[in-house]
């Protein structure tokens, strides 16, 4: 059994390792992390039974780690180990999982009550969860992505059992046994901005379009399979058995396929080749690692199989620059923002090498600072920490990347001056000038719900974080931001349903949705009912 200490304080990890009983309660091994980020890391490639962490830390914080715990390793149990008794970092604990909550400096006898309460938890649940898979597949046969979940499961390390194995050969027509097998990875947040644009209101086309590329390729299930990772939504994965030379120029033709269909060619990882089933999960890992530590700054081939090795540019994190460039945005003048950013962008400009991994750090660590910013200037602390979902519903992260998936400076440090300049805005903002922003946005939306609006653009128009909105919006308004546009937009529907000389996909267009079968399934999500039954029932009442 595996547990991860998770503490910017090397000495409080120290004294963890000190204080718990490990060996008497069946550890074997014992991880550390120093921040959320690596955290994640060190849970997807190891998988720890339990972690120990800290709620307060640079970068990603304890809170954010037990949401990505949640969704990505919600078998693990959470023990959280702070120094603040603040009563809403208990209750963010307790919503994501946390099984305790201990305030340092903690007692060994209390330290290994809680962990022996948490051990023995994961047993419990570890001896009933193949008969929960077992009645969970019911359902999932009835699921449009029960394969993909099948496959997700096998890359991550979770389905490689023989009655699973059997169960992908029974399903999906796949060998029990291949001898070796190698994995190409890639991931739709390495687009660029203006190639996702032209699928923000319908993501799931453009996965589809990948993937029906991919399927084109492979001519069998003997030769090789493509699927979505359910548990990293932007990666396509591409099992491939047989001659492990015969990899690349398949993805040759798939690139081909994609230049053709999206115009545009994607990277990827390539692991070496494993043996199948076993090696299944040291390859993805392996594919993965290899396309997130690829060099944006080369325009090298677009097959990755081997990873850059860095060197000089370890320090380059944004948040090392926080103060000056806060104090630059407080300033508001496009000179002294744009010298901010360029202290730290400069440097990079003499970098070899920088990883797409290293580019979406920047890119988070950005997010969080500038959030912390406007919540630390907000006139009062929020009653409680609502629900911030991701409401902009694109699934991708958005990258400084150009149409080669390459990294353009220009780009990142257009994004930088611009998310600063807005950040001083707001954080120099006087209440005078608009005591109710929340209301601002509503009437805003109410205006513009036609256009292809997102949060991101909200934030930028009304100069702050997306988070705060979040926050704020939903306090106000009982809904998420993205929840009022979707309500706004199909009691707008309703209403012109009512003129049966007007087609549905006009009316899609003319509430802002580019594609009919999109609307549709939200319109049946929200009403229960197709836009054609809605109007049917209307035709049927007035009879």
């Amino acid at each position: 059994m595996k547990a991860l200490i998770v503490d910017d304080e090397k000495h409080v990890r120290d004294a963890i390792r000190l204080l718990g009983h490990w060996d008497k309660l069946g550890i074997d091994t014992l991880l550390e992390a120093a921040d959320g980020h690596e955290a994640a890391t060190a849970i997807s490639y190891h998988q720890p039974e339990i972690v120990l962490s800290d709620m307060r830390m640079p970068g990603q914080d304890g809170m954010a780690l037990l949401e990505w715990i949640s969704v990505h390793a919600p078998h693990s149990k959470v023990l959280v180990i702070s120094g603040y008794d603040d009563f809403e970092l208990v209750r963010h604990a307790i919503r994501y999982g946390g099984m305790d909550y201990l305030l340092k400096p903690v007692e060994a006898d209390e330290l290994n009550a809680s962990l022996s309460k948490a051990v023995n938890a994961w047993q419990e649940e570890e001896s009933v969860r193949l008969q929960a898979t077992r009645q969970s597949i019911v359902v999932n046969r009835m699921r449009p992505h029960y394969h993909d979940r099948l496959l997700t499961e096998l890359v991550v390390g979770r389905g490689n059992s023989h009655a699973q194995i059997q169960r992908l050969r029974d399903e999906l027509n796949l060998p029990l046994k291949a001898g070796r097998c190698n994995i190409a990875v890639t991931s739709l947040s390495h687009l660029d901005a203006d190639c996702l644009a032209k699928y923000r209101s319908h993501p799931d086309l453009l996965v589809f379009s990948v993937l029906n590329i991919c399927a084109e390729m492979l001519s069998t299930p003997e030769e090789g399979v493509a699927f979505r990772h359910l548990d990293q939504t932007d990666e396509v994965v591409l099992l491939h058995w047989g001659n492990c030379s015969a990899l690349q120029p398949l993805l040759e033709k798939v690139n081909d396929g994609l230049q053709q269909t999206i115009q545009r060619r994607l990277h990827f990882g390539i692991s070496a080749c494993e043996t199948y089933p076993s090696g299944i999960a040291a390859a993805y890992q392996e594919a993965s690692l290899r396309l997130w530590r690829r060099n944006v700054l080369q325009n090298a081939p677009r097959f990755h199989d081997s990873l850059e090795t860095l060197s000089g540019n370890k320090g380059m994190r944004l948040t090392t620059f926080e103060e000056p460039m806060r104090l630059a945005a407080m300033s508001g003048r496009v000179s002294s923002v744009a010298a901010a950013v360029a202290e730290w962008i400069d440097p990079i400009t003499q970098l070899q090498v920088v990883t797409a991994e290293q580019v979406h750090q920047w890119m988070e660590e950005m997010e969080w600072m500038l959030g912390r910013w406007l919540d630390d200037a907000a006139d009062s602390p929020p009653a409680n920490e609502e629900e911030v979902a991701e409401e902009h519903s694109f699934p991708f992260a958005e990258l400084p990347f150009d149409s080669e998936g390459l990294l353009s400076l220009s780009l990142l440090r257009s994004l930088l001056e611009q998310r600063l300049l807005a950040a001083g805005k707001a954080l120099t903002f006087t209440p005078h000038a608009s005591p109710d922003p929340m209301t601002d946005i509503a009437r805003y939306t109410d205006a513009h719900y036609q256009e292809d609006l997102s949060l991101q653009q909200i934030a930028a128009r009304f100069y702050l974080s997306r988070e705060y909105i979040s926050r704020k919006f939903k306090q106000q308004f009982g809904l998420n931001w993205s929840e009022y546009l979707g309500k706004l937009r199909i009691n707008n529907a309703k209403l012109l349903l009512q003129n049966p000389s007007l087609r549905i996909v006009k009316i899609s267009e003319m509430v802002g949705y580019q594609d009919e079968k999109y609307f549709s399934k939200v319109f049946k999500k929200m009403e229960g009912i197709t836009p054609g039954e809605y109007r049917k029932s209307l035709t049927e009442a007035n009879s």
